[in-house]
């Protein structure tokens, strides 16, 4: 026989499990409501012993919930408790009651005595006030819930609006000095301040790159946080679809060439768009940033830009879609890429940086647009990401 045994004390688990394996038994054991539910709704047990006073929901709670259930219609629960009350625990739905200290000369046949068919009943008239009595308590206690739900999800929006106005702050007071750091490696790099050797230009075009790196970390703190206060507007124009990628690809064939990475460009049949280009250009350059940063070196991206049409021909929308040979995104993660900050790989030891913000800020940007961003799996493997845009911006998007 296989018994689900749910009780919080560790000494009553115990000698539970020595008896009823010593009679050749098999025992599992839960310590709390919502595990003991879980497992006997997946685990199917022969009959189950359920302690009245455990964490989560109580014994009254957990028979409650099982009652009813198709595969358990026949599985004795059976109540084993110091503190309960017979009568209550039989109307609302147990099939017997042991009281603590139990008797261990006796228990093994008890147990073994409901698994063959012994259920204790209550007369029907003795049941009706317990079970009103018990959907006092539940709605007391339901009560008691939403309320501490209620206040927490309040704290929860006020830590988050906290976290907003830090990482908002922190990164205007970082931006200030780098504005002229970067302006006094320009004029150095160019010779304004007097002549400089070749090992000093090295040094100072790598500064330059590690300031335009910081720059660009510093700026998407900050369109993060005015995205998640709603201080970011569009500035809408007739705007060529393929300059935007045309923009891009330019603007990034350095960092493509520094991983020694090939940049393929396709454009296909494309029309005007009412859009708000800058927004648009960075979005994508975060998409393609994110290929370049977790694409193998050597590997081809390919940037796509064509029109596509809905389900019944009318809306019209433009995608820019960047496919890599990375590892991809897998099916679950690709609903929690796009929020800010999430990392799939978040250990310290990971193998590449960032700050998680590039994909959050491209879906953002399409968004505003009346789109969304699209995450799949790319032909030759890898990723594919795609911004979609209505050609107009009140167009619905279709599925």
């Amino acid at each position: 026989m296989h018994v689900l045994h749910i009780e919080d004390g560790r000494e009553n688990r115990l000698l539970v499990r020595k008896l009823l394996e010593a009679r050749g038994h098999r025992v599992t054991d839960a310590v709390d409501g919502l595990t003991g539910i879980e497992l006997a709704l997946s685990e199917s047990p022969d009959l189950l012993l359920v302690d009245i006073n455990i964490p989560g929901l109580n014994g009254y709670e957990v028979v409650t919930r099982l009652t009813g259930e198709v595969g358990l219609a026949n599985t004795p629960v059976v109540a084993i408790t110091a503190e309960g009350d017979r009568e209550r625990a039989l109307a609302l739905g147990f099939d017997g009651f042991i009281m603590k200290p139990i008797r261990m000369a006796t228990f093994g046949h008890q147990i073994e005595a409901f698994r063959d068919g012994r259920r204790e009943t209550l007369p029907e008239g003795d049941r009706a006030s317990h079970l009103i009595d018990q959907n006092r308590r539940v709605v007391t206690r339901l009560e008691v819930k939403v309320r501490e739900l209620t206040q927490a999800n309040a704290r929860l929006r006020e830590v988050d609006q906290l976290k907003m106005a830090v990482l908002r702050n922190v990164s205007h007071e970082l931006h200030t000095p780098m504005t002229p750091l970067m302006g006094y490696v320009k004029m150095l790099s160019g010779g304004e301040l007097g002549p400089i050797s070749g090992p000093q230009g090295t040094v100072l075009r790598r500064m330059a790159g590690s300031l335009e790196r910081l720059g660009g970390i510093i700026d998407n703190l900050l369109n993060v946080t005015r995205f998640a206060t709603g201080g970011v507007s569009l500035e809408t124009a007739v705007v060529d679809p393929s300059d935007i990628a045309r923009e891009v690809a330019d603007g990034m064939r350095s960092a493509i060439a520094e991983r020694r990475m090939r940049l393929d460009v396709r454009i296909g049949r494309l029309e005007r768009i009412v859009a708000d280009r800058g927004r648009l250009v960075e979005a994508l350059r975060q998409v393609v940033g994110n290929a370049i940063k977790f694409g193998p070196e050597g590997q081809v991206i390919q940037l796509a830009a064509h029109l596509l049409l809905g389900p019944e021909g009318d809306t019209r929308m433009v995608e820019w879609a960047v496919s890599d040979g990375g590892p991809g995104i897998a099916v679950e993660q690709r609903d929690r890429v796009i929020e800010a900050f999430y990392q799939i790989d978040d250990s310290i030891t990971r193998t590449h940086g960032g700050t998680g913000l590039g994909l959050a800020i491209a879906e953002r940007i399409a968004d505003l647009h009346g789109g969304r961003l699209v995450i799949s799996n790319a032909a030759g493997g890898g990723a594919r990401v795609a911004i979609r845009v209505p050609t107009r911006p009140n167009d619905p998007m279709p599925d």
